[in-house]
């Protein structure tokens, strides 16, 4: 009991801050950016990527939820990741993952990398 007092340190919170980095400018007008094309989608493929995109479920659960055919669903998919893609102007899938100052913590921090291969 006498050894783990001893090696338990107080922390007055000031290396958590020194952990944490605040969003950049960069980040939040990518998110800006991000949202305007999104919306600038027609709603069926809007509807269709955010079901299968952003809330995970299969093609078969968005078909049932928007009432149409899977393969329906698949081309509303495909069709707004082109249109993404093209309004983004995103080139290759490295334009996609954690920005550098997040590579950089996890790095710092003794992590792998967060980058998809």
């Amino acid at each position: 009991d006498c050894r783990r007092r001893r090696r338990e340190v107080e922390d007055d919170g000031s290396k958590a801050a020194d952990l944490a980095v605040h969003p950049g400018q960069e980040g939040y007008l990518d998110m800006q950016d991000f949202r305007r094309a999104l919306n600038g989608l027609p709603a069926d493929q809007r509807e269709a990527l955010i079901l299968v995109g952003a809330a995970g479920f299969s093609y078969e659960e968005a078909a049932k939820i928007s009432n149409c055919a899977v393969g329906t669903i698949k081309s509303r998919v495909n069709r707004a990741r082109a249109k993404l893609t093209e309004m983004l102007n995103v080139s290759a899938s490295s334009d996609f993952g954690p920005d550098a100052a997040t590579e950089a913590i996890v790095a710092r921090a003794g992590g792998s990398s967060l980058r998809q291969s």
